[in-house]
């Protein structure tokens, strides 16, 4: 892609969720098997693309680090916003979500898919999600072919009945050929 990335904040918790629906697509035949590979990061656009990636990068080090101590967490308690305090709601009507996803196959074709929407990702887009997924949970025919073994995620316990429901709400998926 010829850009800069940086940790994802969220990078740590998601990759988990997606090497575990590949694991139980895979039990059933319908995954990407043992050579599957997921990591997920930050893209730091122009201008200034490298300075913004080390910043992001050693920010999150730093906060890492803080924490980690009970100082540190004192330090941000203090300096995050207190509850009931957050964006306005002009800022999370305003707000945008984009995520591009880069796969790569073993014959080296790359396809990239991107994910978007509109409003704050942290507040209109994870509730809308939220919201669609327990209306699928309630209402939709869902997979019954998604296994066994424990915790679901939402790829094997929604399937394609959440991604119906999220075009139908305004988010957008395309696709298309990067290199082949």
């Amino acid at each position: 892609l010829k850009t800069w990335l940086a940790p994802f904040i969220m990078g740590p918790i998601n990759t988990r969720v997606v090497r575990r629906s590949n694991a139980l697509f895979s039990a059933h035949g319908n995954g990407y098997g043992p050579n599957f590979r997921y990591h997920e990061y930050m893209e730091c656009r122009p201008p200034f693309s490298y300075p913004k990636a080390l910043s992001i990068s050693m920010g999150l080090r730093v906060a890492d680090q803080l924490f980690k101590r009970p100082l540190g967490r004192a330090l941000i308690r203090w300096l995050a916003p207190k509850p009931g305090q957050g964006p306005s709601e002009a800022s999370m009507d305003n707000g945008f979500f984009r995520s591009r996803f880069v796969a790569t196959s073993d014959e080296g074709l790359s396809i990239m898919a991107t994910l978007s929407s509109k409003g704050d990702p942290g507040n209109r887009v994870t509730v809308k999600i939220l919201c669609e997924s327990a209306l699928a949970l309630a209402l939709d025919d869902l997979p019954t072919d998604c296994g066994s073994g424990g915790v679901l995620t939402p790829a094997t316990a929604l399937g394609d009945a959440l991604v119906k429901r999220l075009i139908d709400v305004g988010f957008i998926f395309e696709t298309q050929v990067i290199d082949s």
